[in-house]
């Protein structure tokens, strides 16, 4: 890229970066002031991190910019998610603006659930919804999405020769077993997301038991709740792009199997957590969170994620416990900023972690890890807390 399409680049990224922020915090107000409403504390205001509603839209605005930009100058113009010394089979400019932007989508809706569960301890599915049904049509139509990864390409003509692939539920797209169309694979991506749906989703309208009871009424009921209508334009992708196969297939199965890996493994550490601390120990927005994580980038950088979440989410507890006497410890915004750094820092944290997930032994040891850290992590949480409360 040249010195005047970089700088075009930039500037686009500018503009575009201001204006995302400024629909976050539209986005946001709108939602916090329901929450508000909700709660019957029609303040009319938003007061996340303590500012007013000017100056945070400004801040909100200036910071949409500088993220964009900055996001755009490392995946694009320097490349810093490609591997290096590699043969960049698919790293052309198209491709590299493409997988910008999609993470751009994905840092936004990270943004937004971290934001609000900030202020209210919550995070409502009119995020983590359109979340993971953006990241299904994003893999079902850019698959170039996918976190690149290196690996060994054998050639007969001449020695091997390190080159770039995606990275997707099994491994190295070109290394692992071909995706083809098959009943089979309809079957497993259909069933993961219709069990997602089920769980993870609700209402969002009220359901009107009088209206019910009229055929009619009930089907155009039925029809004009959106959690439907994200059902049925989920099962549509699905079946379109096992109908296309090729990359496309793939992808989409690593998304949906990182939806299910990810979503469960907070589930059951929630479950076993709440056990253990006799209360809930996490909320259901997380699990709900981590599906849209596992969706947009796979199991393998969303158990890495977790993993990480769980240091960040001890030392932010200790800061809200010391400074604001905080009782309750968010978990989400910790989820969001693991999902960020991983993403951005992936080719050194893939070059550490890769051989952990070569071994069926070793992946099981990190997954015990993952969920005995957040066990240790909730208890030293509780006895601090414990220790404070006694304090005061």
């Amino acid at each position: 890229m040249n010195n005047g399409t970089i700088l075009v680049a930039l500037v686009s990224a500018g503009l575009a970066g201001a204006l995302s922020g400024f629909v976050l915090y539209r986005f946001v107000s709108w939602l916090l002031r329901e929450i508000e409403f909700a709660e019957g504390t029609q303040d009319g205001q938003i007061q996340g991190f303590g500012k007013p509603a000017p100056r945070c839209r400004s801040l909100t605005i200036a910071a949409g910019c500088l993220v964009v930009v900055g996001i755009v100058w490392w995946e694009v113009i320097y490349q810093g998610l490609s591997p290096h010394n590699v043969v960049r089979t698919a790293a052309n400019p198209s491709a590299l603006f493409i997988r910008a932007w999609g993470h751009l989508i994905f840092f936004w809706f990270l943004a937004a659930a971290a934001w609000v569960d900030i202020r209210y301890r919550v995070i409502p599915d009119v995020i983590t919804t359109p979340g993971v049904l953006c990241g299904l049509i994003a893999l079902a139509i850019f698959p170039e999405i996918l976190l690149p990864v290196p690996v060994i390409t054998e050639r007969s003509f001449a020695a091997a020769t390190l080159t770039e692939d995606f990275l997707v539920a099994w491994g190295p797209l070109n290394a692992s077993k071909d995706v083809d169309r098959s009943v089979q694979h309809l079957a497993t991506t259909m069933a993961l997301f219709v069990l997602w749906w089920v769980i993870c989703t609700a209402r969002w309208t009220p359901k009107n038991k009088e209206l019910s009871k009229n055929l009619v009424q009930k089907v155009s009921q039925c029809v004009s709740e959106p959690r439907n209508l994200v059902l049925v334009l989920g099962v549509a992708v699905l079946s379109i792009v096992n109908w296309l196969g090729g990359v496309r297939l793939a992808a989409i199965e690593s998304g949906m199997i990182g939806l299910a890996v990810s979503a469960g493994i907070v589930w059951f550490t929630r479950a076993g957590a709440s056990l253990a601390l006799g209360r809930e120990a996490m909320g259901m927005g997380d699990v709900t969170l981590m599906a849209m994580v596992g969706i947009w980038l796979g199991w393998q950088p969303a158990v890495l994620i977790f993993f990480l979440a769980t240091f960040i989410g001890l030392v932010h507890g200790l800061f809200q416990l010391i400074m604001h006497r905080e009782n309750e410890l968010p978990f989400g915004p910790s989820l969001c900023l693991a999902a960020v750094l991983i993403t951005l820092l992936w080719q050194p944290v893939w070059a550490w972690a890769a051989v952990l997930f070569d071994d069926v032994v070793q992946l099981g040891t990190v997954l015990g890890l993952v969920v005995l850290l957040t066990a240790v992590t909730l208890f030293l949480w509780r006895w601090m807390r414990g220790k404070m409360q006694s304090v005061v």
